[in-house]
């Protein structure tokens, strides 16, 4: 049975939005590797609409988790200004001896956990988010 949550977009809610999808993706017998991996791509992906996408400003933000036999879904909507974060070019060279940065690996380790990272606009403004792991039951 799929999972249907919404939050409000606050940083101080991500351990709150972490633990429900933990429970959510549990229930419907996701494995716990599988479900690490997602929730970790997720907390990325939503850290940044918090942050970029809606300013650190009010809005709300809706995740829907399921099932499809073997694979795990994660739609994550926002009513944030239009981005997608498969247009932000993975960078080549990760950490060069001396040039060690913090932050900024986000989205490159989001795209690495999962199997696909789908996004769409939505009609009337704001973004989807589809995040898939196959393998995941």
């Amino acid at each position: 049975m799929p999972a249907s949550l919404r939050f409000d977009a606050d940083l101080r809610s991500l351990k709150h939005i972490r633990r429900a999808m933990i429970d959510a993706a549990n229930q419907i017998g996701a494995r716990r590797d599988s479900i690490d991996d997602v929730v970790y791509a997720a907390n990325e992906l939503i850290s940044n609409t918090i942050t970029y996408g809606y300013g650190n400003q009010a809005g709300p933000i809706w995740i829907d988790i399921w099932q499809e036999g073997d694979t795990l879904y994660v739609s994550i909507r926002d009513t944030a200004p239009v981005f997608d974060p498969l247009s932000v070019p993975l960078p080549r060279n990760l950490i060069k001896r001396g040039q060690q940065r913090i932050g900024g690996l986000g989205l490159f380790l989001t795209r690495h956990l999962l199997d696909d990272l789908q996004h769409r606009p939505l009609p009337g403004g704001g973004n989807e988010l589809l995040l898939i792991k196959r393998r995941a039951f």
